[in-house]
C-alpha cells in the first residue's frame, strides 16, 4: 500500500520587498458633469445656446470652456451642435497619487471614469453580494487602504486543525503581508491615501490558508476554495457565495485540490491563480487546471521575467507593484502573486457592472473566454509561450462583458 505523506503548497516567491511608510446600493445617475468646449470668439452667444440642454455650473471664457450639468441622453445631441468642439467629463482629481503604472497598463481607470455615471459604485466592483474570496496568508483588515473591504473570515491551517469561519476578523488577520498585498491589488479603496486596486470597492473574504512563513497544505487550500463557495450561510450555490476566487500560492498537482477546483467551479465561481515563479515551461497547480485563469506576470516594459513560468493564459504587471502590507504598511514586492490579483479585480469589475445593467452573472467559461480574447497581444502573433494570450485589458473586457 502507497502512503501519501501531505503535500507542502508553498506561496510564489517574492523577489522584490521595500517596505515605505507611507451600503446600500446607488441608483443608477441619470444626469452627468462635462466640459465642453467652444470657440472664445462669440463665447456668450454659444454659451447661452448650451443652457438650453442643461445647467451651466460654470465656465472658463478664457479658453472657451463650459462646465455643464446634463442629461446623460443628451450627450449625443450636444456632441452634434456645429460650434462644440469637445466634450469631455468633468473628473475629480485628488492631491495624492492613488492610481499607479500598473492599474493604467491594463486600463482600469478607463473603466471607472466610462461607467461610474451609468452604474454608480459598480464601475468600481461593488454590487450586493459580489465578493471575492482571496485565499492566502490572510489580510490585515484594519490597514488604512482596506477599511470595510473584508467582511468574513475563514481559517483553515495545520491540515483543519486550526479552523474557524465568521466574522471575527482578527482570526483572518496576517502574520506575513503577502496575503494583505494581494489584497490591495484587488481592492484597495480609493479614498485619497496610499493606493486603489483595480475594483476599490469590491468586498472581501479573507481566507487564511497559509501560515506566517508563506507555507501550507493541500488540504487547507481545498478546504479553503470549498468554505468559500459554500460562503457565510455555510450552502453553496446560495447568493452569499464567493463569485471570485484568487490564489497567489501553487504546487504539484493533487486530485484533492483539482476535486475542490471543479467543485466551486460547478457552482459558477470563476476561479484565478497566479503560474508560479520557477521559470517553468507550464504553470505550477491550481493554475494549470483548465477551470483556473492562469496569471504570468509583466514589467513596466511589457517584458516577462525570468521567473515566471511559461505558458499562462494571460499576464499582467507583477514586478515591483507597490500595495498595501501588514501593519498599515505599504511595500514593493514581485511575483505572479502580484499578477493573478489584478486579473482578479478586473473580473469583479465584469460581474459588478454587468450586474448592474440588470444582466445575469456570467459563468467562469464565459469569464475565461473574455479575458483570453480581449487581452493585448504581445510577443509573437495570437498565443505564445511567453504572454499567453496576452496582457488583461480591463476596459475593453468589461464593454465585452456587458455586450455579451
Amino acid at each position: 500500500m502507497k502512503f501519501k505523506l501531505p503535500i507542502l503548497v508553498i506561496l510564489a516567491i517574492i523577489f522584490a520587498l521595500t517596505i515605505m511608510i507611507q451600503p446600500s446600493y446607488a441608483e443608477t445617475p441619470t444626469t452627468t458633469r462635462v466640459i465642453i468646449g467652444i470657440s472664445t470668439v462669440r463665447f456668450e452667444l454659444f454659451r447661452n445656446v448650451l443652457t438650453r440642454y442643461g445647467t451651466v455650473i460654470s465656465d472658463i471664457p478664457e479658453i472657451g470652456a463650459v462646465v455643464l450639468e446634463i442629461n446623460i441622453g443628451r450627450l449625443n445631441d450636444i456632441k452634434k451642435l456645429w460650434f462644440v468642439k469637445y466634450v469631455e467629463r468633468d473628473y475629480e482629481v485628488s492631491i495624492t497619487q492613488e492610481v499607479r503604472w500598473n492599474m493604467e497598463m491594463i486600463y482600469v481607470p478607463n473603466v471607472w471614469y466610462t461607467y461610474d455615471d451609468y452604474v454608480g459604485d459598480a464601475a468600481y466592483g461593488y454590487y450586493p453580494y459580489l465578493h471575492v474570496a482571496v485565499l492566502d496568508t490572510g489580510i490585515y483588515y484594519s490597514h488604512t487602504d482596506l477599511q470595510g473591504a473584508v467582511v468574513y473570515c475563514i481559517v483553515s491551517l495545520n491540515n483543519g486543525a486550526t479552523f474557524y469561519k465568521g466574522t471575527n476578523l482578527r482570526n483572518c488577520n496576517d502574520p506575513n503581508g503577502h496575503g494583505t498585498h494581494v489584497a490591495g491589488i484587488i481592492a484597495a479603496r480609493l479614498n485619497g491615501a496610499g493606493v486603489a486596486g483595480a475594483a476599490p470597492k469590491v468586498r472581501l473574504y479573507a481566507v487564511r490558508v497559509l501560515s506566517a512563513s508563506g507555507s501550507g497544505y493541500i488540504s487547507d487550500i481545498a478546504r479553503g476554495i470549498i468554505e468559500s463557495t459554500k460562503g457565510p450561510d455555510g450552502v453553496a450555490g446560495t447568493a452569499d457565495d464567493a463569485d471570485i476566487i484568487s490564489m497567489s500560492l501553487g504546487g504539484p498537482h493533487s486530485d484533492t485540490l483539482y476535486n475542490a477546483v471543479k467543485y466551486a467551479y460547478s457552482y459558477g465561481v470563476v476561479l484565478v491563480a497566479a503560474a508560479g515563479n520557477d521559470g517553468a515551461s507550464s504553470p505550477s497547480y491550481p493554475a494549470a487546471y483548465p477551470e483556473v485563469i492562469a496569471v504570468g506576470a509583466v514589467d513596466i516594459n511589457y517584458n516577462v521575467p525570468s521567473w515566471s513560468n511559461r505558458n499562462p493564459d494571460v499576464v499582467a504587471p507583477g514586478v515591483d507593484i507597490l500595495s498595501t502590507y501588514k501593519n498599515n504598511l505599504y511595500a514593493y514586492m514581485s511575483g505572479t502573486s502580484m499578477a493573478c490579483p489584478h486579473v482578479s479585480g478586473v473580473v469583479a469589475l465584469m460581474q459588478a457592472i454587468r450586474q448592474a445593467f440588470g444582466l445575469r452573472k456570467l459563468t467562469p467559461d464565459e469569464v475565461k473566454y473574455i479575458i483570453i480574447n480581449t487581452a493585448i497581444d504581445l510577443g509573437s502573433s495570437g498565443y505564445d509561450s511567453l504572454y499567453g494570450y496576452g496582457l488583461v485589458d480591463a476596459e475593453y473586457a468589461v464593454y465585452v462583458a456587458i455586450n455579451w
